[in-house]
């Protein structure tokens, strides 16, 4: 071979190689185009999902509606205190499902977006002033009380704050009253548009709502014998087949029942068996367990749809909830409950069906509701718990959940709990539990606070904090969350004030917003 036929040969396989490098460049920008059209398009078509939830039905409302939009769509899912203006800029139509916590506030974790988002214009920050959403359609579902004056008020401010900086809404303000009981299936409480989305139109069905499970009351402990206040009980329920898991924070949703005299007096007066066999869905029991689980109308009903098995007159009695009192290392759900009852002498729905007509022994119906809101991240943190009365179950909970994870993992930071009743003599639950407890070291401090007790020592949980201020700013300094467990007006209130006196408005919000400071209210 000459020398030319050489550098012939060599400027071929150049030339050759440079035709496979422009092949390869173009394939690359053809894909990245390709890329960046499908990135645009699913940004345009992708759905936030953000929810503010402070006793976890919202968060969980939420998380179903993403995993059945997820199926046919992209879809974010956010608490709100992680919404930005940069979440709100990219998408293009958002979902809201947020709670009112009290009369009107926002959860814990929605004050953030709240401060930021749905103050009035003339407070805004500059970021937000110039922040326009045109872009964007949303849609908001309000859960709220409806015994509450301002019924879903939350929900509200953010439904008109969206419209303010300029976004679309798809439909109106979509309010579900929780006093009403379960919230029922997904698509009865969702928006139209999520209604019709493909993956409810097509092929999958929505989630369905964590099933019943069987219980057994297997004791019922009087905790304040000869106390002024009404009795409180610890009830210790064993599930009928496998115990589920659950974490402290968790809330016990619980189907009540009528009791067996009021059913059988409201069969008699209407000539109805009481033992009559009646099958439904291949489940047979008599009418009178049926009706027990349902509310019984004054007024008139078809005989013949009742006898068949068709309860549609007959809805039932609303869930109640309340916040589990053990750990799931226990192997048995705890709950700690005060005996309600109304001007009339009455018992609630719930804690009478617990406290006075559940029978040792009886099965009933309940689920477990995450609330994640209330779960302690890091058991190896300190923990200041305060609460009073019912409240106790929380408390209870975040024990026995630090007890075993420190017989596991070898420790757990110091615990302080201050926990307020009425009496000395009388109100003083669980004293062995935790004497227990401090004699493990679970425990560091314990601080009982008693409102009827010496004129000289605080009356409150509230007041304790206050009057050992420095103790409250030196246990909060070397990192502790707390949490606070029972009622919101008073207690919750008081323990919120003090707190803001001590470390200030802007430390409190802080720690709210990052979630050391979480509250089990109600």
């Amino acid at each position: 071979m000459t020398e030319n036929q050489r550098i012939a040969l060599a400027l071929g396989c150049i030339l050759l190689w440079l035709l496979w490098v422009l092949y390869l460049y173009l394939q690359y920008r053809r894909t990245l185009r390709g890329a960046l059209r499908l990135q645009s398009s699913q940004v345009e078509d992708s759905v936030l999902i953000a929810y503010a939830s402070q006793s976890g039905t919202a968060a969980t409302l939420a998380r179903q509606s993403a995993d059945h939009l997820g199926a046919s769509q992209p879809v974010t899912l956010l608490p709100l205190s992680q919404v930005s203006s940069d979440t709100l800029r990219t998408v293009r139509k958002a979902l809201f499902v947020v709670a009112t916590y009290g009369e009107g506030e926002p959860p814990d974790n929605g004050q953030r977006f709240a401060r930021k988002f749905l103050g009035h214009s003339s407070g805004a920050s500059g970021e937000v002033a110039t922040l326009d959403l045109s872009h964007l359609s949303y849609s908001v579902v309000a859960l709220g009380d409806s015994t509450y004056e301002r019924f879903c008020a939350f929900g509200q401010r953010l439904f008109d704050g969206m419209a303010a900086l300029g976004a679309r809404a798809l439909d109106p303000l979509h309010k579900v009253d929780r006093a009403q009981g379960d919230t029922g299936a997904l698509a009865s409480v969702m928006p139209a548009w999520f209604r019709a989305s493909p993956a409810m139109t097509h092929d999958r069905a929505p989630p369905a709502k964590k099933p019943v499970i069987w219980w057994r009351l297997a004791e019922r402990v009087l905790l304040n014998t000869g106390s002024p206040g009404a009795p409180l009980f610890e009830l210790t329920l064993r599930a009928v087949s496998d115990c589920p898991r659950w974490r402290a924070g968790d809330v016990f949703e619980l189907q009540p029942r009528q009791p067996r005299a009021v059913v059988a007096g409201w069969l008699a007066r209407h000539q109805l068996d009481a033992n009559e066999w009646v099958v439904v869905a291949g489940r047979g029991q008599t009418l009178q367990a049926w009706l027990r689980e349902r509310r019984l109308p004054g007024g008139r009903f078809s005989r013949e749809k009742l006898l068949c098995g068709d309860f549609s007159e007959f809805p039932l009695l609303p869930m109640r909830e309340y916040s589990v009192a053990s750990c799931s290392a226990e192997k048995a759900l705890k709950l700690i409950v005060r005996q309600q009852a109304d001007s009339h002498g009455n018992l609630g729905l719930g804690s009478g069906w617990l406290t006075e007509f559940c029978e040792v022994g009886e099965l009933f119906g309940g689920r477990l509701r995450e609330n994640s809101h209330c779960h302690t991240p890091d058991h190896s943190r300190p923990l200041l718990m305060v609460g009073a009365g019912s409240g106790l179950a929380g408390l209870r909970a975040q024990l026995a959940e630090r007890a075993a994870e420190a017989s596991l993992q070898g420790g757990a930071g110091p615990v302080w709990l201050v926990y307020g009743e009425r009496c000395a003599e009388s109100d003083r639950p669980l004293a062995r539990e935790v004497e227990t407890w401090q004699q493990q070291g679970i425990l560091s401090r314990c601080d009982r606070v008693f409102s009827r007790g010496a004129s000289d020592q605080p009356g409150y949980v509230q007041d304790v904090l206050a009057a050992h201020a420095q103790d409250l700013c030196r246990f909060l300094a070397r990192g502790a969350d707390i949490y606070v467990c029972g009622n919101r007006d008073g207690m919750g209130q008081g323990v919120d004030r003090v707190l803001r006196q001590q470390l200030g408005d802007r430390e409190v919000t802080s720690l709210l917003e990052n979630g050391r400071y979480r509250r089990d209210l109600y």
